[in-house]
């Protein structure tokens, strides 16, 4: 046994994450100590150093920092937009820092969990994934105070003063983002092109997808920040899966039974319902959608404005959405594949949503302002939207922490949809309304008829 004193290698431990010292610390110290035995060392050597370092970090960057970087992503743009839709006379003092977190920091930590997620799956090594995860914080930071840089200089430029002071470093930092996006561009795509067996041409493929893709990842950031929120749910989603987190769903037991599938429902009564209602929704969409591109021409209302018939059009499509989403929501409650919660309390939310459309483009002066209604809306439709997904995630159910990936998740897409993509999109998804109502009608009959059938061939 080594009589050296094993305080300096355990001190390299700390690079490392709890659960990996705990499983593998003790191994890893061992070894370090019967090598510097061998070689007459008292220490750890600067290349024991050096790999701790890089391979401790890459150890940190897994599914869960995927999870938690994404999240705090989605968080970071859902603030931003709060701050750009509501606090715009703040000035700079509220403008700038809303600015540096639209433009640096949600787009640095949605690079990060996406590499922390190629780092969970083994496509990327840690060495790699340690330098892109530093060169796109670097970037963030740079894309951030180019943001301000740029607002400075477009306001400098307008009242006709000279570029001065951070205002003029707008290229250079932006510059530098780009360059610093493209190292991290070719680290990540070079492993796949690698495994693709292109051999020595890897890397000079990766570089030149990177010098095509760091300029228009720059100026998605800077003309759509939403995208990096969009990136981060998709993160979010990923990194979530067991097989991405090392979770594995707990066998049944020897001997235990199977579980035996629900037989769909037949009653005759609730297709006859949903088949209404769709009917319903789409004589009403028709109705909406002519309304919207050409009551002008005789809407007593309207009068020839092209723009009231529009607002009347959407308010007649959104209505028409309601009964089409429960009559989606009969026929999906009377096929049992999910339980009747994760059917209706999407379906009753979306309603919600289309009605607060409704009601905000019935009463409003169509000024193009933001009302209650209009935010409670997007908010019902991105809640809709995160409880149809989460429940759809095939997390382990005896894992502790499925419960809250799921409430993570669904709290970011509700976020990201409601303050990102929501306010502009919930009023043109009206528009649905007939094509929703048609899928109801046509599509599900032909599946549930075989159902009975089946079972019945089975008994």
């Amino acid at each position: 046994m080594s009589g050296l004193d094993d305080r300096p290698f355990r001190r390299l431990l700390a690079w490392y994450p709890r659960s990996w010292r705990r499983d593998h610390g003790d191994v890893l110290v061992a070894m370090m100590l019967d090598d510097a035995e061998r070689t007459g060392r008292s220490g750890p050597s600067g290349a024991e150093r050096r790999a701790a370092i890089i391979h401790g970090l890459g150890a940190r960057l897994g599914a869960t920092a995927a999870i938690i970087a994404a999240s705090l992503a989605v968080l970071a743009t859902a603030v931003g937009q709060v701050g750009l839709l509501f606090f715009t006379g703040g000035g700079p003092a509220i403008h700038e820092p809303v600015l540096f977190v639209m433009t640096g920091v949600a787009p640095a930590l949605t690079g990060v969990a996406l590499v922390a997620l190629l780092r969970a799956v083994a496509l990327l090594g840690d060495g790699a994934a340690v330098t892109a995860t530093v060169c796109l914080a670097v970037a963030g930071v740079c894309s951030g105070f180019g943001g301000i840089a740029w607002s400075q200089g477009f306001d400098a430029a307008d009242a006709g003063l000279p570029q001065t002071g951070l205002a003029a470093m707008t290229l250079p930092l932006a510059g530098a983002g780009v360059l610093l996006t493209m190292v991290a561009f070719a680290l990540l795509v070079a492993p796949a092109f690698r495994r693709a067996g292109l051999g020595p041409a890897a890397r000079v493929l990766a570089i030149a997808v990177a010098i095509i893709a760091a300029p228009v990842t720059g100026a998605l950031v800077f003309l759509s920040p939403g995208t990096t929120a969009v990136v981060a749910i998709v993160v979010l989603v990923v990194a979530a899966l067991p097989r991405v987190r090392g979770v594995r769903r707990a066998a049944p037991a020897v001997g235990a039974p199977a579980p035996t599938p629900r037989a769909p429902r037949s009653s005759a009564g609730g297709a006859a319902l949903s088949r209404a209602l769709a009917a319903f929704a789409f004589a009403g969409g028709a109705v909406g959608l002519a309304w919207a591109f050409a009551g002008a021409d005789w809407s007593p209302t309207a009068r020839g404005d092209d723009t009231v018939a529009m607002r009347e059009g959407i308010v007649i499509l959104a209505v028409s959405m309601i009964p089409a989403l429960i009559a989606l929501g009969v026929v999906l409650d009377r096929s049992r594949r999910r339980a009747g919660r994760d059917v209706w309390i999407p379906v009753a939310a979306a309603a919600a949503g289309f009605a607060a459309t409704a009601t905000d483009y019935l009463v409003s002066d169509g000024n193009g302002s933001l009302t209650i209604a209009w935010v409670g809306a997007a908010a019902a439709i991105g809640l809709a939207l995160a409880w149809w997904i989460v429940v759809r995630m095939p997390l382990s159910t005896g894992h502790g922490s499925a419960t809250g990936i799921r409430i993570g998740v669904g709290l970011g897409i509700m976020l990201a949809y409601t303050l990102v993509l929501g306010l502009t999109l919930t009023p043109m998804l009206a528009f649905a309304a007939p094509v929703l109502a048609l899928v109801v009608l046509v599509l599900p009959w032909r599946r549930s008829a075989r159902v009975p059938s089946a079972l019945s061939q089975a008994a």
